[in-house]
């Protein structure tokens, strides 16, 4: 009998254990799983249109630079864009480089741990119109992507980024 009285303790303990780690679960939410301990830049709503004149081939295009930093970083981060280029869709051939890109958000951003930052860049190459043979790499069947680096304050070096392949809008 005191066999049985020991094993329904031993289960009436278990119990109580489980529902005690479940409970402190439930209170703190979720175990984060962000291992971004240094800032992961994404290249986000990629667009660009090309036109063609006289003189050359013109490009407008916009884009988002998403920058996340998880909440096990050390510390915020400062971040720097180094540049960003337009490449074939296979990154092995660039078409312009470097872009001219402008955004209205001063830089460097600082990223803060367990936070997103976006900064919207625009391209506007009227001033500075492109040979008339970018227009043919610009449009190619494969597509293209804006590729670019960044410095981390966190990291040391710079950390590459690119875009998906997508399509600009010919003529």
């Amino acid at each position: 009998m005191k066999a049985r009285a020991s094993r329904s303790s031993a289960t009436q303990l278990a119990a109580a254990a489980l529902a005690v780690a479940s409970s402190a679960v439930a209170a703190s939410g979720c175990i984060d799983t962000d291992a971004a301990v240094f800032v992961e830049p994404t290249i986000a709503a990629p667009e660009a249109t090309v036109s063609s004149n006289a003189l050359g081939t013109g490009l407008t295009a916009t884009f988002a630079l998403e920058l996340h930093l998880g909440p096990r970083a050390s510390g915020p981060s400062r971040v720097a864009v180094r540049t960003f280029a337009l490449t074939s869709a296979d990154q092995k051939t660039s078409i312009v480089a470097p872009l001219p890109v402008e955004t209205a958000t001063a830089l460097p951003v600082e990223v803060a741990p367990d936070s997103d930052v976006t900064v919207a860049f625009t391209v506007d190459t009227d001033a500075q119109t492109l040979p008339a043979e970018a227009a043919s790499a610009l449009c190619a069947a494969e597509g293209i992507r804006i590729t670019g680096a960044i410095e981390d304050s966190l990291e040391d070096g710079a950390t590459p980024v690119a875009s998906a392949v997508f399509h600009a809008s010919c003529p």
